[in-house]
């Protein structure tokens, strides 16, 4: 018994040795201005399309990019090379993982134009409807659906895939709808009736993964999109799987401002923190998710699986011109991009937040810091700030809920080093550590047109 009980007072020592915050004061915090260089590593995940010339240095830098359409016809062997793009490690080319677009013009692939001579055998939708295309508003496509069921087609599908990543120079393809959950749902109940219909005993899950089966097999590198969604099914042939607005994304409002080079705008795009449910007002709500592809990626780590990427997307930061008057600029929204990426990072995963406003506001080398691995089992509550922290070798992320204004805080942790600096990026300034602690000042920022506080997510680099 009283081995048990100094087992356990050992235990409650190194917890507290690892992990102790408080409250500051303003005084102890000594920031020094930084001007050494950090070295930066490959970024992990971003998306690009081939037209957007301005981002192609950026695409450079990271070793998985979204290229385009994998059956783009502007898109030639060659023409990653000329573009100075073929160095990217690798380079996916996007494919609709259930379906299919045939052109109205009838300016159609062979391949296409086959499915389409046989559509009552190898698609689900032969006589439509063509909800997609009819709800998108293409007058120029009906979307057919594959009977994946249909072992030629099967077979049909992946030489095809690789056909066109030879023709395109692509090697990975990115699968959007990769989950096939819209079977199971009634807008397309006719898609599942027809399946049974044509296949009565075969389960159309069962038959997408078939497809990631055998690409898995033949070494084609892919990536989904929420394939966690039927977890069982796909996961054990599946590398790397998608999840989009589980931190933050943007809603389009009614809010007439006059943008600089653009002019009157009566509706805009802005940010949203706490995206899962309608009337979340926490991170926990974002963090239950995040909990649950934690597990996923623990339990299906057996089988080859190795990580989530998280895509986030923000609208751009409004900045007054001047004091008075209605003129804004579009600035970069650097606490939603150092929000998207520290939530993300308290389970180690990849992420990238896009913004499709304006995509030059993307570009933050916050995606090229060397963290290193991960420290600790699991994040680690901040309870002084309401907040949440996770170390790594390198340095550590940490988010916290809105609060007003502005709060300093010491931290120490056996994680932190004895002594050297610690650089925060978001500040551009080093603060000193002492005997494994440090005080850091966390700065929150108000929403531009409610001014409401928002969450923030910081990112720190140890510096010895």
């Amino acid at each position: 018994m009283k081995n048990l009980l100094l087992l356990i007072l050992l235990s409650n020592i190194l917890i507290a040795n690892i992990l102790n915050l408080k409250i500051a004061a303003k005084g102890s915090y000594k920031a020094e201005s930084f001007r050494e260089k950090i070295k930066l590593k490959k970024g992990e995940y971003m998306l690009l399309s081939p037209r957007n010339r301005a981002f192609f240095n950026w695409a450079k830098r990271f070793k998985i990019v979204e290229l385009g359409g994998i059956d783009n016809p502007h898109i030639a062997s060659a023409t990653f090379k000329n573009l100075g793009l073929d160095d990217i490690p690798y380079r996916l080319g996007y494919s609709w993982m259930p379906a299919f677009y045939y052109y109205v013009s009838g300016n159609n692939r062979e391949y296409v134009k086959w499915l389409y001579e046989n559509r009552d055998q190898y698609t689900l939708n032969p006589n439509g409807p063509f909800l997609h295309c009819k709800k998108n508003g293409y007058d120029w496509c009906k979307d057919f659906f594959y009977n994946y069921g249909d072992n030629l087609v099967l077979e049909s599908r992946v030489a095809d895939l690789k056909k066109s990543m030879k023709k395109r120079n692509f090697n990975g393809i990115f699968f959007d709808w990769g989950a096939g959950k819209f079977y199971d749902t009634k807008e397309f109940a006719f898609i599942k009736k027809r399946f049974k219909e044509l296949n009565p005993k075969k389960d159309y899950h069962i038959q997408v993964s078939k497809l990631y089966k055998r690409l898995k097999k033949d070494g084609i590198f892919f990536v989904t999109n929420q394939a966690f969604r039927n977890a069982k099914y796909l996961l054990p042939y599946i590398k790397y799987d998608m999840t989009e607005s589980y931190i933050t994304k943007y809603k389009t409002q009614s809010i007439r401002i006059q943008l600089v080079e653009v002019g009157w705008k009566n509706k805009i795009d802005v940010s949203v923190y706490y995206p899962i449910y309608k009337n979340s007002r926490s991170i926990k709500d974002s963090l239950h998710f995040i909990n649950l592809l934690t597990k996923y990626k623990n339990e299906y780590k057996k089988f080859g699986f190795k990580n989530f990427i998280y895509l986030n997307y923000l609208a751009p930061k409004y900045e007054k011109v001047y004091s008075f008057g209605t003129l804004y600029k579009e600035v970069e929204p650097k606490n939603g991009i150092y929000f998207s990426y520290a939530m993300a990072k308290l389970t180690d995963n990849m992420v990238y937040a896009q913004i499709p406003a304006n995509r030059k506001l993307e570009m933050d080398d916050i995606y090229f810091y060397d963290l290193g691995k991960v420290s600790g089992k699991n994040y680690s509550k901040l309870r002084p700030i309401n907040g949440y922290i996770r170390f790594y070798k390198n340095g550590f992320v940490l988010v916290g809920e809105a609060y007003k204004g502005t709060r300093y805080i010491s931290l120490k942790s056996s994680y932190l080093p004895k002594k050297g600096y610690l650089f925060d990026p978001y500040n551009n300034v080093k603060l000193p550590i002492k005997d494994h602690k440090v005080v850091l000042k966390l700065a929150y920022e108000k929403d531009t047109f409610t001014h409401k506080y928002l969450p923030l997510g910081r990112v720190y680099l140890f510096r010895w």
